[in-house]
């Protein structure tokens, strides 16, 4: 199986990610040197967000399991686009990553 690194564990988190075609995986690395799936990320839909919110580090990684393609938005244009986000998305965004960021840790 062909595996291409997205981003990794540490990077600084200047971009959210989209995939248009393919499969990513989101890993973090386990005590006994394997890695653990944390998900499978679907076509359609958006990852690498919650270290952008959080503004630090990537604390997975995420590896293309197969030719993928993923687009990339800036820091910037993501979030000029949440603060131009009618008021009522913007809190289901933020109860949303919340909920994540409660779940991860």
């Amino acid at each position: 199986m062909s595996r291409s690194d997205v981003f990794d564990e540490g990077d600084a988190a200047a971009l959210v990610y989209f995939l248009r075609s393919g499969l990513v995986r989101i890993c973090v690395a386990a005590q006994n040197g394997k890695s653990k799936t944390l998900v499978d990320v679907k076509v359609g839909e958006v990852f690498g967000e919650v270290a952008l919110l959080e503004n630090r580090p990537h604390w997975a990684f995420a590896i293309a399991l197969e030719k993928s393609v993923v687009l990339e938005i800036l820091r910037g244009e993501f979030m000029r686009h949440l603060d131009a986000a009618d008021p009522i998305m913007k809190s289901v965004v933020n109860h949303l990553f919340l909920h994540l960021r409660d779940e991860a840790h």
